[in-house]
């Protein structure tokens, strides 16, 4: 497993007939390297109201980082509570595993929180990728103006194609 794996690039995806979601095939190929395998950790973004995803290596990542969080405070005598702030960071986090086609389930209560119904956009944006219902970012004016409108084209053309 590598330490560190940057994601980036976006890609959308539709919820095929069992509720599956394909995970972007660059965004897959760092998620087996990051992970060793076809696990994917999914969790919710605590500030966006996105759901985010990423491999076993930034699992480890957060780990150690609230460790390094940890050491500090006592270091400088400032209290910190580092069983809560590992089940802020690590407690919510679902893994679970993808084909060799990048077909994966979202969980219920990830998809609940980030109000994913049958579409999600994935967005990398460095050590983990968001995955977005795709009228959320457009509605999220502190996403990148560029993001945002191609979301809202995919919208827009996807209702055409309905005939909505």
């Amino acid at each position: 497993m590598s330490d560190v794996i940057l994601y980036s690039g976006n890609a959308f995806s539709v919820a095929d007939g069992k509720g599956r979601f394909v995970l972007p095939l660059e965004m897959r190929k760092l998620v087996k390297q990051a992970s060793g395998d076809n696990r994917l950790c999914l969790s919710v973004h605590m500030d966006n109201g996105c759901a985010t995803g990423f491999g076993l290596s930034h699992k480890q990542f957060l780990f150690d980082e609230v460790a390094e969080l940890e050491r500090l405070a006592r270091e400088a005598n400032r209290p910190f509570n580092g069983d809560l702030e590992r089940e802020n960071r690590l407690g919510t986090i679902e893994d679970v595993n993808f084909d060799d086609g990048g077909r994966f389930f979202l969980h219920h209560d990830i998809k609940e929180e980030a109000g994913i119904t049958d579409a999600v956009f994935f967005y990398g944006v460095g050590r983990y990728f968001q995955i977005w219902k795709p009228e959320a970012l457009v509605a999220s004016p502190e996403r990148p103006a560029l993001i945002r409108n191609k979301v809202k084209r995919w919208i827009d053309a996807r209702a055409a194609e309905s005939g909505q």
